[in-house]
């Protein structure tokens, strides 16, 4: 029985509703409380009132006069230049400071995006939510184009991602989730990339409106993968190599070479023997992380059936971040997991692996 468990997938989290049984994406919005409309407005300055001139009260007047600043209790606010706040129009809540070139872009978008990209009423609903008081927003939908890598299926979604606090732009992006672990394998493949970003300007309705194009709606991209995951699964590794490649993922290239000239190995390091630890200059988060997805090559959820294999390896590292790293919960493990530092692990991993032999 394997000793690991499996989190799940980063976008079924707190804030996620579950909206797999919609069939518009009306139904979607309306179900995950996404049908609110966000508006884009001036953000004014609060300063405290003091003995001013007659100089400045005249300046003062003059503003109020033209509408840039005005009077309440003894506080005085001024409009800010080029700052602004966005707002949702329903409860009246701020939501984050934005510059005059930013864009808003509804909630609608997304979900019309889907039904462009896709194909109206042929999306597979999944998952779809709000942190805070709207400030992000994604839906995920899974794809009817699979990926079998030697009979080992994987599942493909396509998740959007979108701020309304001027933290991030409209992200779309591709990522493979293979079925029996949950692992997320969002890795951008050799030349191939799995993502579109865009930043609120005027543009960005523009952009979306085309980013099916960009993606290639995720076929081409998914008969890539399946090839590279296939030619991953064809490689065979025996321990040694497996762990080699393992503490490469995670080892400066200092670091390795201190280790090698101590006389001590990669094993030492997998097995947590503190003078190897110790010689390489490694801290001890590095090997434990290091120990554990060792362990998880040989005891994670579906690892017995790719043992010995660069996509048994390659899947190690992808299980450990996706399933035993728990520094990050929520929204920061969707970030990390789809975009941040843990998706460049991830894809680092998988182009090591390929150029394996």
């Amino acid at each position: 029985m394997a000793k690991f468990g499996v989190i799940g997938m980063p976008w079924q989290c707190a804030g996620a509703i579950n909206v797999e049984d919609c069939k518009t994406s009306e139904e979607v919005m309306n179900k995950a409380g996404l049908n609110f409309h966000v508006e884009k407005t001036n953000m004014v300055a609060e300063m405290p009132m003091r003995d001013f001139s007659d100089k400045e009260l005249d300046r003062i007047n003059e503003d109020i006069a033209k509408g840039n600043a005005f009077l309440r209790g003894n506080k005085l606010y001024r409009t800010a230049p080029n700052a602004f706040t966005t707002y949702r129009t329903d409860y009246n809540i701020p939501l984050g400071s934005v510059k005059s070139k930013y864009t808003v872009v509804q909630n609608n978008v997304a979900f019309n995006f889907f039904d462009d990209a896709i194909g109206k009423d042929k999306a597979i609903w999944q998952t779809a939510g709000a942190w805070g008081n709207g400030e992000r927003i994604f839906v995920s939908c899974k794809l009817p184009n699979n990926i079998l890598v030697h009979g080992d299926p994987v599942e493909t979604y396509l998740v959007f991602t979108n701020s309304h606090d001027g933290s991030s732009g409209v992200k779309i992006l591709f990522t493979p989730i293979r079925v029996i672990c949950q692992n997320t394998l969002n890795a951008a493949i050799r030349t191939a990339q799995n993502f579109v970003t865009f930043k609120h300007t005027k543009q960005v309705h523009n952009k979306i409106a085309i980013a099916q194009e960009i993606l290639g709606i995720s076929k081409q991209y998914a008969e890539h993968t399946q090839e590279c995951y296939n030619h991953l699964a064809s490689i065979k590794m025996d321990d040694n190599a497996v762990i080699q490649y393992l503490c490469e993922q995670f080892m400066s290239e200092e670091e390795k070479t201190k280790l090698l000239q101590s006389n001590y190995t990669f094993k030492d390091i997998v097995n947590r023997k503190w003078m190897a630890i110790e010689s390489s200059d490694l801290s001890m988060r590095k090997a434990n992380q290091i120990s554990d997805t060792w362990k998880y090559y040989n005891e994670g959820p579906g690892q017995q059936e790719i043992i010995g294999t660069a996509w048994g390896a390659m899947n190690a590292v992808s299980g450990y971040f996706s399933n035993v790293d728990t520094s990050v919960e929520g929204i920061k493990r969707l970030d990390s997991l789809l975009y941040g530092d843990k998706a460049k692990k991830i894809q680092a991993a998988s182009e090591a692996a390929l150029i394996l032999q």
